[in-house]
């Protein structure tokens, strides 16, 4: 990558939000600290979520988080790192997290749109959920609907 980056702005009236395309031949860390530094500053308003690996103290941003869920009686936080605990409710990490990116899909589970591979619609009345990592969960019934009115499908 040259030491300068080509940006284009477009306005356009019609637009709520921002979008940031980033054209390139390839993955890079350079890319992906670009990546990094835009959501950083869109995300400025929500915290880092506190949790615990084993007695140690972690905090992660919003942007590793893949999903939160109830294991065994316990809130845990899967990243891409791995899992961790958190001694919260779920309702209270909840009103933590990002509304734009996070999105609950049973009483006891919330995931991160942007860590979303696909949606499996083909099993009838039911949602499956496949991770940008392969892994992969299911949308309880009562919330097909609203995820359904998410993706803009109703």
């Amino acid at each position: 990558m040259k030491n300068t980056i080509d940006i284009d702005i477009r306005i356009d009236p019609a637009r709520v939000d921002p979008k940031v395309i980033i054209e390139t031949n390839r993955m890079t860390p350079d890319i992906d600290k670009i990546m990094h530094a835009i959501e950083n500053s869109v995300d400025s308003g929500f915290p880092m979520i506190t949790a615990y690996d084993g007695e140690t103290i972690v905090l992660l941003s919003q942007r590793e988080i893949m999903r939160v869920f109830i294991e065994s009686r316990k809130l845990v936080i899967q990243t891409d790192r791995g899992c961790f605990t958190a001694r919260k409710s779920l309702a209270e990490i909840e009103l933590s997290l990002n509304p734009n990116r996070f999105l609950r899909i049973s009483r006891s589970e919330i995931i991160n749109l942007n860590k979303v591979a696909s949606f499996d619609f083909s099993l009838s009345g039911t949602i499956q959920v496949h991770f940008d990592d392969g892994a992969f969960t299911w949308v309880a019934r009562r919330y097909v609907r609203s995820i359904q009115q998410t993706l803009g499908l109703m």
